[in-house]
């Protein structure tokens, strides 16, 4: 966590990518509609306006062996280590740099279930997201990504139930249909998130 305030934004706020992976857009084995342009989207947004965040994260599932029946209820997904699971180019394209440098935290979940939330994730130590945000000192994230009303939606709740204030960043997400977006973001406004787009994050 940066020792001064961030310049025009918040430095108690993270911004959490949810599993904008390669499996989840376009030509990948579970493809959300729309999932390469929403990276883009995700990568210009970071690039504009990294500095605003205290933390930025991303979530990737990175299933190794889910002993439950989510590769029965799912199509075989994001396997560890497969070009599946590695984060989709278009958000370095999106940001004009490598996208990695510009994120401060990666997790990977899923590894033996079929965790959806991000909170579920661990980064390289080990360590849940959870126990990452409270050490830096995070009170409110943004939220976005892939898909909406499955994992971004997941991540969300699980925020809320941490006591973190969060917003669903709409435009940087991408949900499995149209419909399920709508019963989505109703849903989570009623559990108290705020549901905008991203032009609205920083007055």
């Amino acid at each position: 966590m940066p020792s001064a305030p961030l310049v025009g934004g918040d430095d108690h706020r993270a911004l959490i990518i949810v599993d904008v992976q390669n499996d989840f857009t376009e030509g990948g084995a579970m493809e959300v509609t729309g999932g390469d342009e929403v990276a883009y989207r995700i990568g210009t947004y970071v690039g504009k306006n990294r500095d605003r965040y205290a933390l930025v994260v991303t979530t990737q599932d990175w299933h190794i062996d889910p002993k439950d029946d989510h590769f029965v209820k799912y199509p075989e997904h994001c396997v560890a280590d497969s070009p599946g699971a590695e984060l989709d180019p278009e958000l370095s394209r999106g940001a004009g740099r490598e996208f990695g440098e510009l994120v401060d935290v990666q997790v990977h979940k899923g590894q033996y279930a079929g965790d959806l939330s991000g909170f579920r994730g661990v980064d390289e130590s080990g360590k849940p997201l959870g126990k990452l945000l409270g050490e830096r000192g995070v009170q409110a994230v943004d939220v976005c990504g892939l898909a909406e009303d499955i994992c971004v939606a997941a991540t969300i709740r699980d925020a809320l139930g941490a006591r973190l204030p969060a917003r669903l960043l709409t435009d940087l997400s991408r949900a499995t249909s149209v419909d399920a977006a709508q019963v989505s973001e109703m849903e989570l406004a009623a559990t108290g998130a705020d549901v905008i787009e991203s032009s609205a994050a920083w007055p």
